[in-house]
C-alpha cells in the first residue's frame, strides 16, 4: 500500500496502537542458531553429568540435581545476556480514508416533480413506490435513498472508509461523520469532528454498526447551487486525509461558480472519482408559476384596492390558462371562494405577465387572498402554482386632533370634511377661540390634550398653521413620542400668519426635527422677495418618482402628473431650504423663479419618523381645488391623513410595533425581526425577552426576541423560515389585552429565482462530468444501490519502531546471577561439597 508520509508527519492520524514485545538484539541467525543450541545442550548435559558423579559424602542425588539446576540457570542467564535482551516498542498508526457524501440543499431540491415519461418514472419507482400517483419532492427521494432499510446505503459506504456527510448550496455544511465498520468506538476518541473548527461548528461522529438515527431529511433552502465550491470545500474539510471518492446527490442545476468542465479538471488533478446520483426529472419542464403577489397591507372597508401578480411559464408559451383570485378570512377553515378570475395567455420562457385584480371588501378583519392557476395534467412542478397574501381590512375610526391657529379657509373646509367621513373621529382645538366658545369636531374637547394618556389616544395630529406661542415644550415632546415611538402621524400645513414664527420658535424645535423638510433660516427674506400675496396662480409639479403615490391618487384614470398639472394651483407658499435625505417629495413649485440650489421649492413631502410618518404641506390654498370638484379636495386630504397614520396600522398600536428589514425574502434568507414595546404607562418595556409566533401555512414556530442593551424598549431576533409562503409574525405585548395589545407583521417567503428558472435534472451534463473523473460514474436513482461497492478502501497505515529498552545491563540481572551462584555455594557449604 502506498503511504502518504505527509499525513503521518503532519499528525493526520485517526488511530494509534502501541505494541511492546521482548526481543534479542544479538540473537544469532542461520547455522549459528543451530550451533548455539548444540553448545547449550552440551553444556547442560555436562553440568548434569558432573553433578551426578560427584562422589563426596553428605549430598544426596536430589540435592546435587538441585545444585545442577542452579548452575544451569546461571549458564542460561549468561547465554541470555550474550544475546542482548531488549523491550521493543512499535507504534502502529492508522490514517482513515473518507468517502465524502454531498447532498444538494438548494431550493430546487424542494421542488415536486411529476414524471410524465415512462423512462423518467422508471428511474425513481424503485425508491418511491407511488411516484405515478402523486408529485414527488426531491428531498423525499434523497431521504428514501439514504435512510431506507436502516440507512443501508450509508452503512455500506462505511464498510471500507469513513463517511462524511455534507449538505451544500452556496457553501458546505458538515452534518455528521460515520466511522468505518472495522473501527471500534474508542472511548478515548472524540465524539465530534473538529474539521469545522474554522466555522466554530462541530459535527457528531457515529458508529456504522451503532443504533444512532442518522438525519437524512435535509431542508432545501439554498439560494444557489455551487457544485464546484462544494467539492473543494469538502476536500478541505477532510483535512489531508485520503479521499476514496465523492458521492454527489444533486439535480445538477449549477447557477453559480465553476462550470462542469472546471469541476472535472479539479477532480482529475486530485485523482478523486465523482460518483453522481441524479435526483429530479430530466424531462424539459412544463410549468406555470405565480411569481409574485403584491397587495396593500391595510385597506379600509368599501375602499377598492388592487392585487397585482406576475404569472411566469416554461414550455407552455401561447397557452391560455385561468388565473383565479380566492378569498378566505384568516383563521377560518375551508379553501375560500373564488371572487375573480381572468384568462391569460402564457408568455415566453423566463418571462412573466403582469395581472391586476381590483377588489373591495365590506367586512372587517384579516383576509387571505390566494392567486392560483390550476395545475395542468402534464405540469412538471406543481407546488408553485399559487401564492398567498394577507390584507388587513379595518373600519377603525381614525382619531384625529386638529390644532389650528386661526379659522382660516383651510380650517373651515378640512375640519368639516374629516367630521363627515365615517372613518374619522375628529377633535378640533382652535387656538384663537375664546375659552367658552363652541368647539368643532364630532368628539368635543374643552382643552388641548396635554398628558400622554390623553394625547396618545389619537392616531394623527393635523397642525393647520398653529400659533407657536400657544404650544408648550412639554406638549411638543409628547407629540414627538406619539409619532416616533407609537407610530402616530403628524401633518404640518403652513400659512402666512404663523409659519415664520413657528419655524423660529425654540419650543417647536423637536417638531421641526421630525418633519420631512429643512427649514430655511432666510425664509423671511425669500418671502419679502416673492411677496406675501400672489394674485396669479402658478402650477405645481409632481416628480416622476412620486407618480402613483397613495396620497396623489385622484378620481378618474389619468396619471398623477397630468391630473395635478390641470388641477393644482399655487398662490402663496412657505419656502423651505430642501427636503431631508430620507424624505419623499410629492409636489414642487412649478414657477422657475421659485427655485434654489436644491431645485424647485418643496410644497409637499412625507417621511418616516421613527415608527410613524410626518408630512409637510407648504401651501394654504388647497381649499381652492374644490373648484375642480369636491372629490379632488376631499380625496387629497382623506388620503393624506390615512397615509400618515398607516404606520400605526402596519403591525402596531400605541404600545408597540413589530418590524422587519424587508417585506419579502427568499427561502434560506435570515429575517431580522425587531420590536419596540411599551408598558401600560407608555414607558419602554424593561423585561429580558418576549416571545413571538410565526405561521407559514401549516408551519408554526416560536421566536424569542431578546432585549437590546443600549436601546430601552427594543427587542430583536433572527430566524430562518422553514418553507415558502406568507409568514405572519404575531407578538402579544406582555401585561396587555390579548385582543388589542397584539402586534403583527407579515412578510412573503419565495423561492430563489435562480433555482426556479432551470428546474429540470441536468442528466447529460452530470453523466459527462462523472465520466471525466478517474473511476467516476453516473447513477440513476434505481442504480444507486450499486454505488457503495464501487468505492475502494483508501486508508493508509504504517508501523514505527521506537528506541528499544535494553534489559541485560539492569541491576536486577546482576543480582539474579549473584543470587543463583550464592545459593549454589551455600548449598555446597552446607552439604560439605567444598
Amino acid at each position: 500500500m502506498n503511504v502518504n508520509w505527509n499525513n503521518i508527519l503532519l499528525g493526520q492520524v485517526d488511530h494509534i496502537e502501541v505494541e511492546r514485545r521482548l526481543e534479542f538484539a544479538a540473537l544469532p541467525s542461520g547455522w549459528w542458531t543451530v550451533a548455539t543450541m548444540i553448545v547449550a545442550a552440551v553444556l547442560v548435559y555436562a553440568i548434569i553429568w558432573f553433578y551426578r558423579r560427584e562422589g563426596r559424602i553428605g549430598a544426596s542425588l536430589r540435592v546435587r540435581m538441585v545444585m545442577a539446576g542452579l548452575r544451569i540457570c546461571v549458564m542460561l542467564c549468561l547465554l541470555t545476556i550474550l544475546f542482548e535482551p531488549i523491550i521493543a516498542t512499535y507504534l502502529h498508526r492508522w490514517v482513515s480514508s473518507y468517502t465524502l457524501v454531498l447532498v444538494d440543499a438548494s431550493a430546487s431540491m424542494d421542488l415536486q416533480d411529476r414524471y410524465r415519461r415512462s423512462e423518467d418514472l422508471e428511474r425513481v419507482s424503485s425508491v418511491i413506490a407511488d411516484a405515478t400517483e402523486k408529485p414527488v419532492r426531491r428531498t423525499e427521494v434523497v431521504d428514501q435513498l439514504l435512510g431506507s432499510h436502516d440507512h443501508r446505503f450509508l452503512r455500506e459506504l462505511a464498510e471500507n472508509n469513513r463517511v462524511k456527510v455534507h449538505t451544500f448550496a452556496e457553501n458546505v455544511q458538515t452534518q455528521y461523520t460515520i466511522r468505518a465498520l472495522r473501527e471500534s468506538a474508542d472511548s478515548s476518541e472524540t465524539s465530534t469532528d473538529e474539521s469545522d473548527a474554522a466555522s466554530n461548528t462541530k459535527s457528531p461522529i457515529v458508529d456504522a454498526s451503532g443504533d444512532e438515527q442518522l438525519i437524512t431529511q435535509f431542508q432545501a433552502t439554498g439560494a444557489t447551487t455551487d457544485i464546484g465550491r462544494a467539492v473543494r470545500q469538502s476536500i478541505e474539510k477532510a483535512d489531508r486525509s485520503p479521499v476514496a471518492g465523492i458521492v454527489l446527490l444533486t439535480d445538477g442545476g449549477i447557477n453559480r461558480g465553476d462550470s462542469y468542465g472546471d469541476i472535472a479538471r479539479f477532480a482529475q488533478d486530485h485523482e478523486i472519482p465523482l460518483h453522481i446520483v441524479g435526483v429530479g426529472n430530466a424531462a424539459p419542464p412544463r410549468n406555470v408559476r405565480v411569481a409574485e403577489v403584491i397587495a396593500p397591507d391595510n385597506v379600509f372597508t368599501q375602499d377598492p384596492f388592487a392585487i397585482v401578480t406576475q404569472i411566469g411559464a416554461q414550455g407552455m408559451a401561447g397557452q391560455v390558462v385561468t388565473v383565479e383570485l380566492v378569498e378566505k378570512q384568516a383563521g377560518t377553515e375551508g379553501e375560500g371562494q373564488v371572487v375573480a378570475s381572468q384568462q391569460v395567455t402564457l408568455p415566453e420562457d423566463n418571462t412573466s405577465e403582469p395581472l391586476t385584480f381590483k377588489h373591495r371588501q365590506q367586512l372587517v378583519g384579516r383576509f387571505v387572498y390566494q392567486v392560483q392557476v390550476p395545475v395542468a395534467e402534464d405540469e412538471s412542478v406543481s407546488d408553485d402554482n399559487s401564492q398567498k397574501i394577507t390584507v388587513n381590512v379595518v373600519d377603525n375610526k381614525i382619531r384625529v386632533l386638529v390644532v389650528a391657529g386661526a379659522p382660516s379657509w383651510e380650517y373651515r373646509y378640512v375640519s368639516p370634511l374629516l367630521e363627515r367621513d365615517d372613518t374619522f373621529e375628529v377633535s378640533c382645538w382652535l387656538q384663537s377661540a375664546d375659552d367658552d366658545a363652541a368647539r368643532d369636531g364630532n368628539i368635543i374637547i374643552d382643552h388641548l390634550p396635554e398628558s400622554a394618556e390623553e394625547l396618545f389616544k389619537y392616531d394623527a395630529i393635523v397642525l393647520l398653521d398653529p400659533d407657536p406661542l400657544e404650544i408648550t415644550p412639554e406638549w411638543v415632546e409628547l407629540a414627538d413620542r406619539l409619532v416616533t415611538r407609537h407610530g402616530g402621524g403628524l401633518i404640518y400645513a403652513a400659512s402666512r400668519l404663523h409659519a415664520p414664527a413657528f419655524a423660529r420658535d425654540e419650543a417647536t424645535k423637536e417638531l421641526l426635527r421630525i418633519l420631512p423638510v429643512t427649514f430655511d433660516p432666510d425664509a423671511d427674506l425669500v418671502l419679502n422677495q416673492i411677496g406675501h400675496y400672489q394674485k396669479q396662480a402658478h402650477p405645481l409639479i409632481v416628480p416622476t418618482s412620486s407618480q402613483g403615490h397613495p396620497v396623489l391618487k385622484l378620481p378618474g384614470d389619468t396619471t398623477a402628473e397630468l391630473s395635478w398639472a390641470n388641477v393644482g394651483s399655487v398662490y402663496w407658499h412657505f419656502p423651505v431650504l430642501r427636503e431631508k435625505p430620507v424624505a419623499t417629495v410629492l409636489m414642487r413649485h412649478g414657477d422657475p423663479r421659485m427655485q434654489n440650489r436644491y431645485g424647485g421649492h418643496v410644497l409637499l413631502a412625507t417621511q418616516y419618523a421613527g415608527s410613524g410618518r410626518t408630512a409637510f404641506l407648504g401651501i394654504d390654498s388647497t381649499w381652492r381645488w374644490r373648484a375642480y370638484g369636491d372629490n379632488v379636495f376631499n380625496k387629497f386630504w382623506v388620503q393624506l391623513v390615512r397615509y400618515v397614520v398607516e404606520g400605526k396600522l402596519v403591525g402596531g398600536n400605541q404600545r408597540g410595533s413589530i418590524l422587519t428589514d424587508r417585506d419579502s425574502y427568499q427561502l434560506g434568507d435570515v429575517i431580522n425581526v425587531s420590536a419596540r414595546l411599551f408598558d401600560r404607562a407608555y414607558q419602554p418595556l424593561q423585561i429580558p425577552g418576549v416571545e413571538a409566533e410565526y405561521t407559514i401555512g401549516d408551519e408554526r414556530g416560536k421566536i424569542t426576541l431578546s432585549r437590546i442593551a443600549d436601546r430601552p424598549g427594543w427587542y430583536e431576533a433572527k430566524f430562518v423560515p422553514p418553507t415558502t409562503g406568507s409568514c405572519e409574525l404575531v407578538l402579544p405585548i406582555p401585561d396587555g389585552d390579548i385582543e388589542n395589545d397584539t402586534v403583527r407583521r407579515e412578510v412573503q417567503i419565495t423561492r430563489p429565482n435562480l433555482e426556479i428558472l432551470q428546474p429540470q435534472l441536468a442528466r447529460d451534463q452530470l453523466i459527462a462530468l462523472a465520466e471525466q473523473t478517474p473511476g467516476g460514474r453516473y447513477y440513476d436513482v434505481k442504480e444507486a444501490a450499486d454505488l457503495p461497492h464501487q468505492i475502494p478502501d483508501r486508508h493508509e497505515s504504517t508501523t514505527i519502531r521506537s528506541r528499544p529498552t535494553p534489559l541485560w545491563d539492569e541491576t536486577w540481572v546482576l543480582l539474579l546471577l549473584v543470587g543463583l551462584l550464592s545459593t549454589e555455594w551455600a548449598m555446597r557449604k552446607i552439604f560439605r561439597l567444598l
